[in-house]
């Protein structure tokens, strides 16, 4: 884990809070609002309002699990990029990062997104884990696309050589999706226990 990476408590915690809440709370919010017009059976009125809140509680919620996607990469990454919304931006980004030289040719030849909100990492560290008494690795070269304003994250995990680190050698693409905790799939996806803050929320076991 790279401490210097942690989000901030309060951040993460409130990010998550939301994640969690904003799609049912604007399902409830709508559905009092829209009580008197239910009664009425004006369905119009009702289909209406329950579209706008969906769009925006929808765009929110996406919003914060690129987010919530990106913290949990980034505390187990040597170094990530900012992030781009056309594939020629984060290109760039790769091509001038300080503490990694990402193979942008390697990466390339696997094909990589072409525009959304996109973030690449340099996903690497290991931990021991003490029911198989072995050491649990990641290494992979990630880029999150976000399927704004869908609640859906799309991870390309570029495999890395463990003999090269700059060696691209195959790719696999997964989703984060709601309502579940980013470190959930994250940890299905990479048989690799993610946490935040050496304590878990879900998202190492669940």
């Amino acid at each position: 884990m790279y401490f210097d990476h942690f989000p901030s408590f309060g951040s993460y915690m409130f990010s998550m809070l939301l994640y969690f809440s904003l799609i049912p709370l604007a399902i409830l919010v709508t559905l009092r609002a829209k009580w008197d017009y239910i009664i009425k059976r004006y369905w119009r009125n009702v289909l209406r309002g329950f579209i706008i809140a969906l769009i925006v509680s929808f765009s929110l919620t996406s919003l914060l699990q690129f987010k919530l996607t990106n913290d949990y990469l980034y505390v187990y990454s040597l170094t990530k990029t900012k992030t781009c919304l056309t594939s020629s931006c984060l290109i760039e980004e790769m091509k001038r990062n300080e503490y990694y030289k990402f193979n942008v040719t390697g990466i390339g030849e696997y094909g990589m997104p072409r525009i959304g909100f996109m973030t690449a990492f340099r996903l690497s560290d290991k931990k021991f884990n003490k029911l198989k008494f072995k050491y649990d690795v990641v290494n992979a070269v990630v880029i999150t696309r976000s399927l704004f304003p869908l609640p859906i994250t799309e991870v390309w995990s570029y495999e890395v050589d463990p003999r090269d680190s700059h060696k691209i050698i195959g790719l696999k693409k997964f989703y984060i999706y709601y309502p579940y905790n980013p470190g959930t799939l994250l940890t299905r996806a990479y048989d690799f226990e993610f946490t935040m803050f050496l304590w878990d929320i879900g998202g190492g076991v669940a």
